[in-house]
C-alpha cells in the first residue's frame, strides 16, 4: 500500500461553539437580532449560527396547550 505524500486537502479549521457564546445566541435572538447581527458579533459564519439555532431549538406548550418554539442552548449543546 503507497502512502500518499502531497495531501492537497487543508486541515480543518474550525472551532466548536462554547456555552458562552451559545448564552450570547439567546440573548441576541431574545432581543430580536438577525443571524447575520448574531454572527458578526461573534465572528463566525452565519450558517454556523443559523445551525446552532436550528439544533438547539424545541417545541413547548403553554398551560393552554398553545405551542411556541424556542431556543435552549444547553439543547443545543446535548443535540450536537
Amino acid at each position: 500500500m503507497e502512502v500518499q505524500e502531497q495531501c492537497t486537502t487543508s486541515a480543518r479549521s474550525f472551532e466548536h461553539l462554547n456555552a458562552y457564546e451559545r448564552g450570547i445566541i439567546k440573548a441576541l435572538l431574545g432581543e430580536k437580532r438577525s443571524i447575520r447581527y448574531i454572527a458578526r458579533q461573534l465572528g463566525r459564519h452565519p450558517s454556523t449560527i443559523s445551525r446552532e439555532i436550528k439544533r438547539g431549538t424545541v417545541k413547548q406548550r403553554r398551560s393552554d396547550l398553545t405551542e411556541y418554539e424556542a431556543y435552549y442552548p444547553e439543547t443545543g449543546q446535548a443535540v450536537y
